[in-house]
């Protein structure tokens, strides 16, 4: 019988998130078309001749000025652009009849696939709030991959990690309702479930 299963991972400040963008959004923009100006004063600048030739040295000063401006307004759309990737990104969890599908979704209308992968592979599966989490987490071999813009679960959710083998161990840490892991121990091993997992209603 085949399982589907959804569930979405949002910023809890979405509001402030968005209108951060926004104004990130624009100053990237700013940025840019000043990068496109100093480029062209470079180029027209760009000093002929010898140091010798009138004019010379005034071009070479200017093409310094206008080049140093460039990287730096270079270096500072990089820094917006990276912050802004970093604003209002929420992420889908997408589980088809036992795989797994996990996609970052930017200011809610660009999507990239993170990672898809089947339940029977995956090799432990707990709660993060627990001391297996903890002893994967220090573990120099594993890498930790967050897919959640949350420190604190919205209501009614949890924050699960899913250690598996994907290119080297990857320790995922999703933000999800415990259906999600009812349904993926349907198809994953026994084994699979940490021993230290305690059902959410029954937490103190």
């Amino acid at each position: 019988m085949d399982v589907f299963y959804e569930e979405s991972a949002v910023a809890k400040n979405t509001g402030k998130q968005a209108r951060r963008w926004k104004i990130l959004n624009i100053l990237s923009y700013v940025a840019l078309c000043l990068m496109i100006i100093l480029a062209y004063n470079m180029i027209m600048f760009i000093p002929i001749g010898t140091p010798e030739q009138k004019g010379y040295m005034e071009a070479l000063s200017l093409f310094l000025f206008f080049t140093m401006n460039f990287l730096l307004m270079a270096g500072f759309w990089v820094f917006l652009f990276t912050w802004k990737r970093r604003t209002n990104v929420a992420y889908d969890y997408v589980f088809v009849s036992g795989e797994l599908r996990i996609t970052k979704v930017f200011h809610n209308h660009k999507r990239k696939l993170l990672t898809r992968f089947e339940s029977e592979n995956i090799m432990q599966i707990g709660d993060a709030d627990s001391n297996s989490y903890d002893r994967l987490c220090k573990d120099p071999n594993v890498k930790q991959v967050i897919c959640t813009s949350n420190d604190i679960a919205a209501d009614g959710k949890f924050f699960m990690y899913i250690l598996i083998n994907d290119d080297g161990k990857k320790l995922y840490v999703l933000e999800c309702r415990e259906t999600m892991l009812m349904h993926i121990m349907r198809f994953a091993k026994r084994s699979a479930l940490a021993t230290d997992y305690v059902m959410q209603d029954k937490k103190v």
